[in-house]
């Protein structure tokens, strides 16, 4: 490098070509060597309140407080799905495998006329983040819509589980589908 006393210094930021600090770069400069993830394309970009989005993306990760965390810790908990009192409460279970959950998601397949959504037509998996991916990449279907209506049953079941846990109140299946079409018409 040769220096002239003359020239004024020069600051360059190699992280953007034009070589200019931006806060997207600055960002995106911190995430260099991180393990890439899918939750851009399945979460974030969906048509959706942010905090449905948080919510996926916590629940995607495993991280909401369902029974099975809650014993981990040793906390408080009845163990048992608060939609089905059969099985043990599991994130995977709340939202896919839930007797009371598949057949919102059988209800949700019906309405759209989308067959892939249909409990019965899945594949077995063994995560949460599995689960969504697999369901989340199903052909014939506009993938931000369907992400974006996975989002919003996701959450309608979340919400139905916490109404039964904190106000002690139950919804029907039939009355969960017909918030569930109604939030969809708010949304669109």
């Amino acid at each position: 490098m040769q220096l002239d006393e003359e020239e004024p210094d020069q600051i360059t930021w190699k992280f953007t070509t034009h070589g200019q600090y931006s806060a997207s770069s600055a960002y995106k400069a911190q995430c260099i060597g991180a393990p890439g993830t899918t939750y851009d394309p399945l979460i974030w970009r969906a048509w959706a309140h942010g905090k449905c989005k948080l919510h996926a993306w916590l629940i995607i990760q495993n991280r909401v407080w369902t029974s099975d965390r809650l014993t981990k810790r040793e906390w408080q908990n009845n163990g048992q799905c608060p939609l089905c009192r059969r099985e043990d409460e599991t994130a995977l279970h709340l939202v896919a495998e839930c007797r009371y959950s598949k057949r919102i998601w059988s209800m949700v397949a019906n309405w759209v006329g989308y067959l892939h959504l249909d409990p019965r037509l899945w594949e077995t998996t063994q995560t949460i983040k599995d689960w969504w991916e697999t369901l989340a990449a199903s052909a014939g279907i506009p993938k931000k819509g369907l992400r974006t209506l996975i989002l919003l049953v996701v959450w309608e079941i979340w919400k139905e589980h916490n109404r039964r846990i904190f106000e002690h109140k139950e919804a029907t299946t039939k009355y969960l589908i017909a918030k569930i079409k109604e939030e969809a018409a708010t949304w669109a």
